[in-house]
């Protein structure tokens, strides 16, 4: 969805009945969620293309579902991991911690609010956003630590690490808690663009910085205990004649790999940045919607048409599936030998890392939510009113 920018309650403007130049506003997008980052996005026109048909397996791999648990996803719900643990909210207020190989719940406790997002953990606090605006941490044992207000809608999942609590609200003002009690450490406040996409987005994180991708394509590095700018570059540059066409905010989640920081703006690019100087190491003209997933040896991200690309970490292409066009494919996940990805009709297809041949698939029913995590050959997901899903792949 689409919102004006203004003050927090600024209300949807929906899309007009001609897009022009792009049919990015089209069934390829409409239900696209990421399953490596966190997303939420949901884009909405009033002509959907028909779906294509599901294409054919070539075989040779399995995906089956091991368990599933009672925590219906909705835009930008998915799971968190720490400590070899899955932390896990619902939009009613259920927050949890589950054993990943069984799905058998350590603590279930609910915060007694309504949820706008998934929960961010460091393995010490589970924090989630209420709809009221207000940020809930809840301790190792589920009980709650405190209770911070943020002044205005949360759209990202808190960032939790190094001390703090990071968010960035609706009003375009990203502020860091306290992780011990919830008091303020430090926040700023951009400028943010007239139009930008309605979604649910991630911060990243590491030991000195926070990574924010911003409206407008823009990636701002600041100084974790501080909050003072280290770096602010492009991941993608505003173009085209109208403002639909000039959104190019960062989707999904920002991912750090090493030295490298790599995202994906709508409409825009795939970028990898230095973490230290924000300079563009590689960067591709590939829109997506979703965000990119990223390890030690490979970038994987899926562009508005439903192709899934596989790049090494410098830039280059190593294959392009195409079969799963018009889809509207959510973020990849990258495993050891695999590659999995959901379709906006709940489909989960699963695809070989070497060379993105279609092995089999899952049909889940509902979209995914959002973000999967990975524990060794199981992929925990939640999906749109559904329930959180434990698929065991090889």
């Amino acid at each position: 969805m689409l919102m004006q920018q203004g003050h927090p309650g600024s209300a949807a403007v929906g899309l007009p009945e001609a897009i022009g130049r792009r049919s990015l506003l089209a069934a390829a997008l409409f239900a696209a969620t990421p399953l490596s980052g966190c997303g939420g996005l949901a884009i909405f026109s009033s002509g959907r293309a028909k779906i294509p048909d599901l294409p054919s397996v070539q075989g040779g791999g399995s995906i089956r579902q091991a368990w599933d648990a009672s925590f219906a996803g909705a835009p930008g719900f998915q799971p968190a991991r720490a400590g070899g643990k899955a932390w896990v909210a619902s939009p009613s207020g259920s927050v949890a911690v589950l054993d990943p190989k069984t799905g058998g719940a350590d603590w279930r406790v609910d915060v007694g609010r309504a949820l706008v997002g998934g929960i961010g953990t460091d393995g010490q606090i589970g924090v989630v956003a209420a709809r009221d605006g207000v940020l809930i941490a809840l301790g190792p044992d589920g009980k709650q630590r405190w209770a911070a207000a943020v002044g205005a809608e949360v759209v990202t999942i808190p960032a939790v690490g190094q001390g703090i609590v990071v968010v960035r609200g609706s009003d375009n003002r990203v502020t860091a808690f306290d992780a011990s009690n919830g008091g303020r450490r430090w926040s700023f406040q951009r400028q943010a663009p007239s139009l930008v996409l309605r979604q649910t987005g991630a911060i990243a994180m590491d030991a000195a910085q926070v990574y924010v991708g911003l409206p407008g394509g823009r990636m701002l590095a600041v100084a974790a205990d501080s909050g003072a700018q280290r770096w602010e570059a492009a991941v993608s540059v505003p173009r085209g004649s109208n403002e639909i066409e000039r959104i190019a905010d960062v989707a999904g989640v920002p991912v750090l790999a090493g030295n490298d920081l790599c995202a994906a703006a709508f409409q825009g690019r795939v970028a990898c940045l230095d973490v230290g100087t924000g300079r563009t190491l590689w960067s591709r003209d590939l829109a997506s919607a979703a965000g990119v997933a990223v390890d030690e040896r490979a970038l994987a991200v899926c562009d508005e048409k439903g192709h899934v690309h596989l790049f090494s970490r410098s830039g280059s292409s190593i294959w392009r599936q195409e079969k799963l066009a018009g889809r509207g494919l959510s973020a990849p996940l990258l495993a050891p030998a695999h590659v999995l990805v959901g379709d906006s009709q709940g489909v989960v297809h699963l695809l070989r890392r070497d060379d993105g041949a279609l092995l089999a698939r899952i049909d889940l029913g509902r979209p995914l939510s959002g973000a999967a995590i990975r524990f060794e050959s199981i992929a925990l997901v939640q999906t749109m009113g559904g329930a959180l899903h434990a698929l065991a792949f090889e």
